[in-house]
């Protein structure tokens, strides 16, 4: 019990350093930028008396340490200061767009994973076949196409021809589950096809190289059936290096939502972002960028944990050459 304590703290630890000198960078790049965030939000044609009043208010006139470490006092106090287009809290615009763009990296994660596993595997079982060869063809043409030429061809068929889906724009939670899910559906499923693609490559590849091992032959000699042999031996030993590729797609299929947001006209956390880079909001460009990053680098621990879990002799080997 305590070790895992001292596991936990460990863990936490070391994310929150981390997330503290990506603060620290964020900070300094958005510092770096031209232009005055004062005159953003009175225009350029403001009295000088103005401008030094609003800097004084903004804490503008410190130094860039002072700045620093005043900002990030008051996200720990959970101040993420005020948008500078919108005049609200930053936090009350990131919470609204969460209940959008959650759902949507969710439901891509969720189809990305149900497309990919399985048809890595069923590539891996029929290797060599016409099977395999159709499915990685497949496959690498997906994994070719960019999210949002995507995002228009699936618009094009399943929304203006055969009209199931909804073109654009999201109906609202207040709509009803089923409305919702829809208007989500078709930039989801953009998202999550290239994700899928390459899921399913090194899903192919991980469980071939699984299929290889002797233990394998040893099961089919104790006569278990080929399914019982791949759900109970090879698919569990395959999982590690999976899920590592997940957890290295994660951040591309956060950043995809920038783009496809866009594409389909949807109001979420990446597209709050692409404008307030163009207004050059600044408060909420920080909070959005560390909101990412702290998703990431939060993510890829608790994905590194898990596969420690699943392949414990792994990791022993690391302890063991002392990385």
């Amino acid at each position: 019990m305590l070790s895992s304590v001292k596991g936990f703290l460990r863990f936490a630890g070391g994310r929150l350093v981390l997330l503290v000198l990506a603060s620290a960078l964020i900070f300094s790049c958005m510092a770096l930028l031209p232009g005055d965030p004062a005159e953003v939000i009175l225009g350029v044609d403001a009295q000088p008396e103005t401008l030094a009043a609003l800097h004084h208010k903004m804490g503008l006139d410190q130094p860039f340490a002072v700045q620093y470490v005043q900002w990030l006092g008051r996200l720990f106090q959970g101040n993420f200061g005020e948008s500078y287009s919108y005049n609200v809290p930053v936090w009350q615009l990131l919470s609204e767009r969460l209940q959008l763009s959650a759902p949507l990296a969710g439901l891509a994660l969720v189809l990305a994973v149900a497309l990919g596993v399985p048809l890595g595997g069923l590539a891996a079982i029929k290797r060599g076949s016409s099977a395999d060869i159709v499915l990685m063809g497949g496959i690498q043409l997906t994994k070719a196409v960019p999210d949002f030429w995507l995002g228009m061809v699936l618009t094009g068929f399943f929304a203006l021809t055969l009209h199931w889906l909804p073109a654009g724009g999201f109906a609202g939670w207040e709509s009803g589950p089923w409305p919702a899910f829809k208007s989500l559906l078709l930039p989801a499923v953009a998202l999550a096809l290239p994700q899928a693609a390459v899921l399913a490559r090194y899903t192919r590849s991980a469980v071939i190289a699984v299929l290889e091992e002797p233990f394998v032959l040893t099961a089919r000699a104790h006569g278990l059936s080929e399914p019982a042999v791949l759900l109970r031996h090879v698919l569990p030993r395959s999982l590690p290096p999976v899920l590592a590729v997940l957890s290295l797609q994660i951040p591309l299929l956060l950043s995809g939502t920038i783009i496809v947001e866009n594409v389909f006209n949807l109001k979420g956390t990446g597209a709050l972002l692409l404008d307030a880079v163009n207004q050059r909001d600044v408060p909420v460009v920080q909070i959005c960028v560390l909101l990412i990053v702290a998703l990431v680098i939060f993510e890829k621990g608790l994905s590194e944990r898990v596969e420690n879990r699943l392949n414990p002799r792994a990791h022993s080997d690391k302890e063991g050459q002392g990385v």
